[in-house]
């Protein structure tokens, strides 16, 4: 008998772990779902990752060394005004080359501008 009870918890640990695990990637999958003009989205591929990843030194590196893609990306967008996001950019870029360690305040500048022109007031 205590056999049975072990199997059947060892399932039922599995199907919550499982379930747990799909919820969790519907979740993430639902939170980064949009409906973004095709520059725009191909922008945000890259800096979505970026943006997500935990702050810190490994994060600010590979958004040091993303900048100049994602300012090209930036520089493709024909569906908005891209201005104040290549501001942005250009500042990070910037702020990366002086002090690459602490790119935070930069990199949420960046984060706002490219909202403020995926996501247009009144849509």
């Amino acid at each position: 008998m205590p056999r049975k009870i072990t199997n059947s918890i060892s399932l039922i640990v599995a199907a919550l772990l499982a379930g747990g695990a799909l919820a969790a990637e519907q979740h993430d999958n639902h939170r980064h779902h949009h409906a973004f003009a095709k520059d725009v989205d191909a922008l945000h591929a890259v800096l979505a990752p970026l943006w997500h990843a935990r702050p810190g030194k490994e994060r600010s590196q590979n958004v040091c060394a993303k900048t100049n893609e994602l300012e090209r990306l930036a520089g493709d967008i024909r569906s908005g005004d891209p201005k104040s996001l290549l501001q942005a950019m250009a500042a990070l870029k910037k702020q990366c080359q002086a002090s690459p360690t602490d790119i935070d305040a930069a990199f949420f500048d960046v984060h706002e501008a490219f909202h403020r022109l995926a996501e247009p007031k009144g849509h």
